[in-house]
């Protein structure tokens, strides 16, 4: 397998050490100049997207780019039958990624959306206890994602709108956490009641505060900010229902608490001998033994490729879990510009 990576930044480098962790030759990169992307340190650098597609001849574009430059190169990718890997959000608007999906759909190639979060083994646990009924019905769901990038002081493309979209801290923070929540539920957000606050990244905003219906009956909330002090990423996600709830934090990532209502707390541990089945192939080493964010890129990537050459794989997140994510940020600004529930509009 032949990949190239469109971006040069700091998730551009995460994208080439899980693909080099799963034997995928990176044969060239393609940065805003030819020197960034020699730079870089992986295949033969490129300025100019079209004339590595011409040339490389390559089976996988990763597109790590500002959100903005997501959709045009995805979709001179897809009319050569390269198949696609897109970080997240899948683009700045629901006209983009229709039409990425559909052209992805039309073409015959494999892509996806880049929800890492999907790949750690206790997230999977997660979707396996609801699934399995271990929670009874699921009531409700909540949690947070806060860093604190804009305490230093804020700076960056995300605080760009022309770079960025409409939104900061629910494209950038807001649509990891709700993939995992639609993820772990087996439901789909279906309206929003979203307030914004700027404390220093106007016009986008840094702080947000989502409540949010989904198609299952269930009822959800969450705090996302990008100045909480100390907070480097932290992903707490809980789910919770009439027999038990579940914890999981992104920061301490091989621990979840299962939370039963008739009896104690019981912390479960990211083990491949005592996991559900389909959350040990996610693991690598026994318990005790640490994985965690390098790892779930590796767990996402293997999937995509596996799919490619036609084999077995578990599911991944693709563009159109990637464009509901982009319509309900769209709705969310909806909803904080107009101060009421507005529907996610696929």
């Amino acid at each position: 397998m032949r990949a190239a990576i469109m971006g040069t930044g700091f998730i551009a480098r995460v994208h080439a050490t899980a693909l080099r962790a799963i034997g995928v030759e990176i044969v060239a990169v393609s940065g805003r100049t030819a020197a960034g992307a020699e730079t870089f340190g992986e295949g033969r650098p490129y300025d100019d997207l079209a004339a590595l597609l011409e040339r490389e001849r390559v089976d996988v574009l990763h597109l790590c780019t500002p959100n903005a430059i997501h959709a045009a190169p995805a979709l001179a990718a897809i009319e050569r039958g390269v198949h696609v890997v897109c970080e997240k959000p899948l683009a700045v608007s629901t006209d983009e990624t229709r039409a990425m999906t559909a052209a992805a759909e039309a073409q015959g190639v494999v892509h996806a959306t880049c929800y890492h979060v999907r790949g750690y083994p206790l997230v999977e646990q997660m979707r396996v206890d609801v699934a399995e009924g271990v929670l009874g019905d699921v009531s409700f769901v909540h949690g947070r994602y806060l860093c604190d990038d804009v305490l230093f002081p804020a700076s960056g493309w995300r605080l760009d709108p022309g770079q960025s979209g409409p939104s900061y801290v629910v494209g950038d923070l807001g649509t990891h956490w709700l993939d995992l929540a639609e993820h772990v539920t087996g439901q789909q957000v279906t309206e929003v009641y979203a307030e914004f606050r700027s404390f220093g990244t106007e016009p986008l905003e840094d702080y947000a505060a989502l409540l949010l219906h989904f198609d299952g009956g269930t009822a959800g909330s969450v705090v996302l900010s990008a100045g909480a002090a100390g907070r480097k990423n932290q992903l707490l996600f809980e789910c919770e229902g009439t027999k038990a709830g579940l914890t999981w934090d992104q920061e301490a990532p091989t621990e979840m608490r299962r939370r039963p209502a008739d009896g104690p707390a019981q912390v479960v541990v990211k083990d491949p001998a005592a996991n559900a089945e389909s959350a040990r192939g996610l693991s690598r080493y026994p318990a005790g033994h640490g994985e965690g964010y390098g790892g779930a890129f590796r767990n996402l990537f293997a999937a995509v490729y596996a799919t490619i050459e036609g084999r077995g794989h578990a599911p991944f997140p693709t563009f159109r879990d990637g464009h509901r994510g982009v319509a309900t940020v769209e709705a969310a600004v909806r909803s904080a510009r107009d101060s009421g529930w507005a529907k996610v509009e696929l």
